[in-house]
């Protein structure tokens, strides 16, 4: 029995070689030999507590890995009466673009919008070295004379061609389908007038001359 007693301190003993951690570590016959010893979580933090240096810097590391107090913790700011912030209500503007600012054209533009609005067919002449001028119904216009038209009905006039086109095999797809056919309306001796229409046409207010209003 004396054996076994003798064993049993033995293992529990820390400056012991025959020490068993585990055993201590479910005993409760162990006797610290410093019994006000602080209790520290991992080695770490042991060897720091040996070194000064390193024992600073893992306060530092703790110090910096502590959360920061919560939104909830934070005191509320609380302002004097003529400190309150004064609501800025900013006054509500419409979107401006081209369709809101034609309604408010005045003077030539203003019967631009009336064309507009009732579907009026217009006439218009261009500034190009040939004759040029087009029919067709305004769908948008700006206050740089750029037009947007529909129904375009374009008469112009070119030079006669006296060549006659090199004639080649056919092609699965003829290029001249896909493009507004052409009319000539009548010719002279070097020249001739010219007709197509297009679904749609956007005209640029620099090549605008002359505008005229041609039904009511």
């Amino acid at each position: 029995m004396g054996d076994k007693s003798e064993e049993e301190e033995e293992s529990l003993d820390f400056t012991s070689p025959k020490f068993d951690p585990l055993k201590a570590l479910y005993s409760k016959n162990v006797r610290l030999p410093i019994p006000n010893a602080p209790v520290l979580d991992n080695i770490h933090k042991y060897r720091s507590s040996l070194n000064p240096r390193e024992k600073k810097r893992s306060e530092k590391v703790d110090k910096d890995n502590e959360p920061g107090p919560s939104s909830e913790e934070q005191p509320e700011r609380r302002f004097l009466p003529h400190q309150v912030p004064i609501p800025n209500v900013r006054p509500h503007r419409d979107t401006r673009n081209v369709l809101s600012r034609m309604k408010n054209m005045t003077g030539p533009l203003s019967v631009l919008w009336e064309c507009m609005e009732r579907r009026v067919r217009i006439k218009v002449f261009t500034r190009n070295m040939v004759f040029f001028y087009c029919v067709a119904f305004l769908a948008a216009f700006d206050k740089h004379w750029n037009l947007a038209l529909e129904d375009v009905r374009e008469v112009w006039t070119r030079r006669k061609r006296n060549k006659v086109p090199a004639l080649g095999e056919p092609s699965a797809v003829n290029k001249k389908e896909l493009q507004p056919r052409v009319v000539v309306l009548r010719t002279d001796r070097k020249n001739e007038v010219c007709e197509r229409h297009v679904n749609q046409l956007l005209l640029r207010g620099e090549h605008v001359a002359l505008i005229s209003v041609l039904d009511s």
